[in-house]
């Protein structure tokens, strides 16, 4: 499936949007791609450092294993990484399991018991812009709903497993764009029906810069959102020494 670059990178200056639509579960846990090659990734992964990459407890056990027959009606293993969040309603949901085998730079188990304000407080001004609509969100989804919506970084590689034990290179003032990758998240969201716990999905891929700016639009506009990106967020994305040299090659005309 083609990403809508469009929808991704609207032609504004830098935000930090909820953008939710209506999802699709059969066509988001069902296999994507048929080679194989992602599952067995996922696998060879798990199998080197499962604790790294999943955890649980007593308390979310339910939910986990609820969450997992759930997403088995499409497929025997899921291709997209998955975190149970607990029921709550009146408060924060709360981490209760999962597993985040191709993580963009943070680990699962670190995030187990926090409520979602703690999980998100890394990324700059987010609290302040959405947390609070965040909140009723999540409060509203009803069971059989889903919901979608991306999130997208700039990255120096293509690797899909980016936890932070790996300590993979990041972008530097010599980014060009057929070295920089596009890292873009489809996040998914429903309620569990019988424990009533939240899923949330997070499915990656990797896509060149230079292929996606080949459509000189989209590259305008991936320039206008770096160019207005807040310096603490672009420090958070780890595109802030990158950023004004690939501004540059993206609209070569624009301000940096």
């Amino acid at each position: 499936m083609t990403p809508d670059w469009r929808r991704l990178f609207p032609d504004a200056d830098f935000r930090l949007p909820m953008a939710l639509r209506a999802g699709d579960a059969a066509a988001y846990w069902g296999v994507w791609d048929q080679s194989g090659a992602v599952l067995a990734e996922r696998t060879r992964w798990r199998a080197a450092s499962p604790e790294l990459f999943s955890g649980g407890g007593p308390k979310g056990e339910p939910g986990r294993a609820e969450a997992v027959a759930w997403m088995r009606q499409w497929a025997s293993q899921p291709e997209a990484d998955w975190v149970v969040l607990s029921a709550d309603l009146e408060t924060e949901p709360v981490v209760l399991a999962g597993e985040v085998i191709f993580p963009s730079a943070w680990s699962l188990p670190e995030k187990l018991g926090l409520p979602l304000s703690a999980v998100h407080a890394p990324v700059p001004g987010l609290q302040q812009a959405i947390g609070a609509g965040i909140q009723t969100f999540l409060a509203r989804i009803a069971c059989g709903t889903a919901w979608e919506r991306e999130n997208w970084g700039l990255s120096a590689h293509a690797e899909l497993n980016f936890h932070p034990t790996r300590a993979l290179p990041r972008l530097t003032a010599e980014a060009r764009l057929e070295t920089t990758w596009v890292r873009l998240e489809r996040q998914f969201l429903t309620r569990l029906p019988a424990t009533r716990c939240l899923l949330f999905g997070i499915r990656v891929s990797n896509h060149r810069l230079d292929e996606v700016a080949a459509d000189a639009d989209v590259g305008r506009r991936i320039a206008r959102a770096l160019r207005t990106m807040p310096e603490p967020m672009a420090g958070y994305k780890g595109v802030g020494a990158a950023r004004a040299t690939l501004v540059r090659q993206l609209a070569p005309s624009a301000e940096t």
